[in-house]
């Protein structure tokens, strides 16, 4: 009689159980979830965050975009001069260029003026001005 009772309770029980399908609904409203967690993910996402930055990089200021256009056009017209024969010297806070014509084959030195290493670049085959002919 007890075993009886206790099969009528646990038939009783799983008859009213009912199996629905499983949906999964994304949290993302990028991904077709609902706009209001956007709001909530993103603080979250921010809040995790440990690199706050961005790049770290700091745009240059007028000064340092007016003297990096000026060395450019400085050192533009050095080499324009000793192609056509001249020689030239420029000298910046960062470097020493000396531009030397020698008959017809350009010599450029360069010197970093931060870890005083030199290198000397060589372009030949220009013509000799500097002798007017």
């Amino acid at each position: 009689m007890n075993k009886t009772l206790i099969m009528l309770v646990t038939l009783n029980f799983s008859v009213g159980c009912y199996a629905t399908e499983l949906v999964y609904t994304p949290v993302n409203p990028a991904f077709g979830g609902n706009y209001l967690n956007g709001s909530y993910l993103l603080s979250n996402a921010a809040a995790q965050n440990s690199y706050k930055n961005g790049s770290g990089y700091t745009p240059p200021t007028a000064l340092e975009r007016l003297a990096s256009s000026l060395e450019s056009r400085l050192m533009s017209q050095l080499f324009n001069d000793a192609a056509n024969g001249g020689n030239g010297y420029l000298k910046t806070n960062d470097f020493e260029i000396q531009v030397v014509n020698e008959d017809g084959t350009l010599l450029v030195h360069i010197k970093d003026l931060a870890t005083g290493e030199t290198t000397v670049i060589e372009v030949g085959g220009l013509a000799d001005d500097s002798t007017g002919g």
